[in-house]
């Protein structure tokens, strides 16, 4: 009996997750990136994403193909995306619905239990101090929540949760992709060279400084809790503006082919 339960658990199929982590306009990267699995035939049985990677990871689990993903970004208005740090200046931060829009003007008011491929999305509680997970309601309201950076963008309002960035406390989100039922997880990094501090001592540079630190700091868990991590290069581009987000999809989808035949083995049950 015990053998055959050995066998049983051999053959059982891996659930292997795709974990898309946050970085601003740098999230451009995961639409190469889902460009690579699809070409390779890598389905995966569930995803998890914070800030940037909920917008992609929205997408991706709505069943949109990659080539819409790149169609449609080239219609995205950077105003949505925060271009600049101005509103830190500001007694009066932006509506981060407007990001949540970027879905909802393409795909219509989903639901994330409506999705064809299982959905969490991350954000943070600031009444609570504790991350928050999206596993049903508005797919469009989910990602604002998620997306909206503290100081940028006002917090979004469900209920008693007054709900900021996920990236606050869980930037890659692997543990929630581990939570829900992941065997193994396929981690999206956009932001590998996040940490830098500066020299420099006005208010714009320090603030700027301590997000690059603090996503450092909430991001060490999840890339230890990955088992295959794509990060592409993605220095060069600024996670507050959309230039440059061609070079990025394209960045993308060359560091996720570089780990297509690992990311396979996943999912084989013999090995």
């Amino acid at each position: 009996m015990g053998l055959l339960k050995r066998k049983d658990r051999a053959q059982k199929p891996r659930k292997v997750a795709l974990c898309l982590g946050g970085g601003g306009a740098r999230g451009f990267a995961h639409i190469g990136a889902i460009k690579a699995f699809e070409e390779c035939g890598i389905k995966f049985d569930l995803c998890a994403g914070t800030s940037a990677g909920s917008l992609a990871g929205a997408f991706y689990c709505s069943g949109m193909s990659a080539e819409e993903m790149i169609a449609y970004s080239h219609e995205i208005d950077p105003k949505d995306l925060k271009a600049g740090m101005s509103s830190l200046m500001s007694l009066f931060p932006s509506d981060p619905l407007s990001i949540g829009e970027i879905f909802t003007k393409r795909m219509g008011n989903m639901h994330i239990e409506d999705m064809l491929c299982p959905f969490y999305c991350v954000a943070v509680d600031i009444v609570s101090g504790k991350e928050y997970i999206f596993d049903k309601g508005s797919v469009g309201e989910a990602i604002s929540a998620s997306c909206a950076v503290p100081l940028v963008f006002r917090p979004v309002v469900i209920g008693d949760r007054h709900l900021v960035d996920g990236g606050v406390l869980n930037n890659i989100p692997a543990s929630v992709c581990r939570m829900f039922g992941a065997d193994y997880v396929v981690t999206v990094d956009v932001n590998p060279t996040r940490g830098g501090g500066t020299k420099e001592l006005g208010l714009l540079d320090v603030i700027k400084a301590t997000f690059n630190i603090m996503s450092a700091h909430t991001s060490v868990e999840g890339l230890r809790m990955s088992d295959v991590i794509v990060a592409p290069m993605l220095g060069e581009f600024s996670a507050a503006k959309k230039d440059g987000y061609e070079k990025m999809i394209e960045l993308g989808y060359n560091a996720a082919m570089e780990k297509a035949e690992q990311i396979k083995a996943l999912f084989d049950p013999k090995l």
